[in-house]
């Protein structure tokens, strides 16, 4: 039995030490074309020679802040042990909730976790009146990318070179009412 709550200040601590590395086959390339009256972008799925895995920093900011502050963070719980977690902040200016992690232990991926934790940061945002979510996704995690357009969310742009690494994001959203 999977139980999704609040967490507690201990329970941040787990959830900001769960590995959020994934190993993937396929990666999505882009194609941008800008002529005179338009501009033409093209995403398309590639097949890697072999697996890549790609590591995830460690969450960064604090989040005792967020959590003081409200955002809707909720664990992903068995017994004693984090499953996983999600983060959602508010852009109150544009009423939409915006993904900020979303992490499952890679050894209850799979497992029905992640889409219980999706789907309570949606009902969050319903509380809220809030009119979408979004969430940013490397163009590297395509397993990602798969999880959230099975679950209603569709592309609505891009951006690139935002991080160090100069990845490129794709964006997808979807309606919470």
């Amino acid at each position: 039995m999977i139980y999704i709550r609040r967490p507690t200040l201990h329970d941040l601590n787990e959830c900001a030490r769960l590995d959020a590395s994934f190993t993937t086959h396929k990666v999505w390339q882009m194609h941008l074309q800008v002529d005179e009256g338009r501009i033409q972008v093209h995403f398309h799925r590639v097949h890697l020679p072999r697996a890549m895995k790609v590591p995830v920093p460690p969450e960064a900011r604090d989040m005792t802040k967020a959590w003081q502050r409200g955002d809707g963070i909720y664990a992903a719980r068995r017994g004693n042990t984090i499953l996983g977690y999600i983060h959602i902040e508010v852009d109150q200016e544009t009423k939409t909730g915006y993904i900020h992690r979303h992490v499952v232990a890679p050894e209850f991926r799979r497992q029905g976790v992640g889409t219980a934790l999706l789907e309570r940061a949606v009902e969050w945002c319903r509380e809220r009146r809030l009119q979408g979510i979004e969430v940013a996704l490397s163009t590297k995690n395509h397993p990602a990318i798969e999880f959230y357009l099975a679950r209603g969310f569709v592309f609505t742009g891009f951006s690139e070179h935002l991080w160090d690494s100069q990845e490129i994001l794709m964006h997808f959203s979807r309606v919470t009412r």
